[in-house]
């Protein structure tokens, strides 16, 4: 396995180099395209500044004068302003210059101006408005209801108010005619907005004293409830009420008997008898259950001790008297007895003790259950007196509660009372509105700049409209991109006459180095359509030929219209119809036409189908006949498209030529004429461009020619 192959320096080198390579080539046909209808882009450029100098010329100046004001959170000077009440979100200072925006923009405000101007009966606004004063009313409205109207939609329309990032400044501007006009409008917008927010500010302090007197009688009547409601509780649970104004409870010192400390008392004692307890069980269960003989309290007890030293030598005295006597001996009958005394004394002992440890037991139990409900007993009189305290927190807590509210809001209605009447406002002037020394609009720099980059925009739209959409061939690369051929030499319109032979000679040049052996031996020379001048082209391509001391035979191939004939004014009778019918040998037809080195095989008679003349292998061997004796033959064929002649004849022709008018043929037609006479055997070596207006190629030294 071999190992991956990484991109090298040299590989990345070579991938920009051919990516600036295609780049360049884009940029090249992007600069011929504009090259190419450069006319169009610069009349469009011309025509979009045209129009802006005569909108600038045409356009009324219009002068802006502007007035700026201030925009507070609350209004300056007020009580209670302070510099932590003015900080407020960004939201609520963006909804007040807003709502601020709304008000300029209000025809409230506008009526307001117009009254403050007295603009509606005065000539002076319609005229520096640029607008014509109504002379009669509308329907039912009257003459100054109407002008009324207009001034107001006048004054709105025109007005333009500015927020300036997220400052609290307002900048009012009022566009007229007039610079006068339009200073006195802006600064009357101003004082109307500060007039308008000082009439709201007091009637808004109005309502909110008349409201905050509501507002503190309700206070004071839930402050003396409150109060009312703590000092009946406070009597009836028997908690002292300091005396005075803030009628708070006084909690006395906890004692040491108190419920809490009894509460640590009997907890310790629960626990010391539950371990009582525990222990008097475990000694019962073990009393309970194992042999009275290991139970430590009866190993303990002198007496029990005693009885079982006692039980032990009787049983010692019966075992040594079985020895010797029977059980029905006297003696033995009286040991055994003995022993039986001494066992059931014995007995007698252990029960004596497991009911002691059993009465031990019970009175541990007994005396926990007690210390259990003494507490249970405690713990509820704790929380009676736990939801007593809560309640009466509660209270003292609604009393402080509405004593605050009650506080401020008094505070807050002798501020409000002492500042009515001459409070300012929230909004404040900054800066009047100067009389404008010069109109802002027509902006001539920013109109001719705008004007420009259209005109270029527009004209690079119809410039691409065009490069996409108008396919005729004009020039050398329309005819590569639309068929891929090399342009020969371009002709310029001649009309019907023989074109002179010093034109084609470069074209006939170029076609000495047509192939590897120079010059074709045969030429077919045709086009996609009739009318696009190829006889007239061969004719004089023949004459140029000619004149670089070549020897041409030219051949009208083309049985349909023959004209090569009249080109050199001759009127033959016979020519390669009777030849390819073998009516006629070729040298007895073949003509001198009087031109030094160019020589004629007329068409001669027309036969009625010249397609299957040239099909026949007496074509071939026509040109094979003549090949050796000219320096080149040149065949005019029929056109391409509609007629199958031209085909067959490039078949036989060891070169073709096309001959395209300029401005005439489009890609599709072109392109189909191309094709089809490549897919015959046609080796095209290019084409000539015929009829030609204006510039057929630019010349470009990095294009090669």
């Amino acid at each position: 396995m071999g190992l991956p192959a990484f991109p090298t320096r040299d590989d990345a080198d070579g991938r920009g180099e051919g990516f600036n390579a295609r780049l360049s080539v884009a940029a090249a046909r992007c600069w011929l395209v504009l090259r190419r209808h450069r006319i169009i882009l610069f009349v469009t450029m011309a025509l979009c500044l045209l129009a802006g100098a005569i909108f600038i010329l045409t356009s009324t100046p219009d002068y802006r004068a502007t007035a700026s004001v201030e925009v507070e959170d609350v209004p300056a000077g007020a009580a209670g302003s302070a510099a932590a009440q003015r900080v407020g979100t960004a939201n609520d200072t963006e909804t007040l210059m807003q709502t601020e925006l709304e008000v300029l923009r209000s025809r409230a405000l506008a009526e307001e101006v117009a009254r403050d101007l007295a603009l509606v009966g005065t000539p002076t606004f319609f005229k520096g408005m640029d607008e014509v004063r109504p002379a009669e009313g509308v329907g039912t409205l009257s003459q100054r209801q109407v002008e009324q109207d207009m001034v107001v939609r006048l004054l709105r329309d025109n007005l333009e108010v500015e927020l300036p990032g997220k400052s609290r400044v307002l900048r009012i501007s009022f566009v007229s005619a007039d610079p006068v006009l339009s200073a006195r409008v802006a600064n009357s917008y101003a004082d109307s907005l500060i007039r308008a927010d000082l009439k709201r500010g007091f009637e808004s302090g109005v309502q909110a004293r008349r409201f905050l007197l509501g507002e503190l009688d309700g206070a004071r009547n839930d402050l003396a409830r409150a109060e009312r409601d703590m000092a009946v509780y406070a009597a009836r649970t028997g908690t002292p009420v300091q005396p005075g104004e803030e009628s708070k409870p006084v909690k006395p010192a906890a004692p040491d008997g108190s419920v809490a400390t009894r509460l640590a008392q009997l907890n310790a004692f629960r626990a010391q008898a539950a371990a009582d307890r525990i222990a008097a069980q475990k000694r019962w269960e073990s009393a309970r259950r194992a042999s009275a003989d290991t139970l430590p309290e009866v190993l303990g007890n002198g007496a029990m001790q005693q009885i079982m030293a006692d039980r032990a030598q009787a049983r010692a005295a019966v075992a040594e008297e079985r020895q010797f006597r029977k059980d029905a001996h006297p003696e033995m009958r009286e040991a055994r007895a003995k022993l039986a005394a001494l066992d059931e004394q014995a007995d007698s002992m252990a029960n004596t003790i497991r009911a002691s440890l059993r009465e031990q037991y019970d009175v541990a139990v007994r005396g926990e259950d007690q210390i259990a409900r003494e507490i249970a007993q405690l713990e509820q009189q704790a929380q009676v007196e736990q939801g007593r305290d809560v309640q009466m927190g509660i209270m003292e807590r609604s009393v402080d509660t509405y004593r605050m509210l009650h506080d401020s809001l008094l505070q807050r209605y002798r501020d409000m009372a002492s500042q009515a009447g001459f409070q300012a406002g929230r909004i404040q002037p900054l800066d009047r509105a100067a009389v404008p020394a010069r109109p802002f609009s027509p902006r001539i720099g920013v109109i001719l700049l705008l004007a420009s980059l259209g005109g270029l925009a527009l004209g690079l739209l119809l410039v691409a409209a065009r490069h996409m959409f108008d396919d005729a061939v004009t020039s050398a690369d329309t005819l590569a991109e639309r068929v891929g051929l090399p342009l020969l030499g371009a002709v310029p319109v001649t009309g019907d006459n023989p074109q002179p032979a010093e034109i084609f000679t470069p074209i006939a040049a170029s076609l000495l180095l047509a192939s590897a052996d120079g010059l074709p031996r045969s030429i077919l020379v045709t086009s996609a359509q009739e009318g696009e001048g190829k006889s007239l082209t061969l004719h004089a391509l023949a004459l140029a030929l000619a004149g670089l001391g070549k020897s041409v035979l030219v051949i009208d191939g083309d049985m349909r219209r023959p004209v090569q004939h009249r080109l050199f004014r001759l009127s033959p009778a016979r020519g390669i119809s009777e030849v390819l019918t073998g009516q006629a040998m070729a040298q007895d037809v073949i003509v001198d036409t009087g031109v030094a080195g160019v020589a004629l095989l007329p068409c001669g008679t027309l036969p009625p189908n010249p397609s299957e003349l040239l099909s026949t292998p007496a074509l071939d061997g026509l040109l094979t006949a003549v090949r050796d004796r000219y320096d080149t033959v040149l065949i005019d064929a029929p056109p391409i498209l509609g007629i199958g002649d031209a085909p067959l004849l490039a078949a036989k022709a060891q070169a073709s030529l096309l001959v395209v008018e300029w401005g005439r043929n489009h890609h599709g037609g072109l392109r189909a004429a191309v094709e089809r006479l490549r897919r015959s055997g046609g080796a095209i070596v290019g084409a000539i461009l015929t009829k030609q207006q204006g510039r057929a190629m630019d010349y470009d030294y990095h294009r090669g020619g």
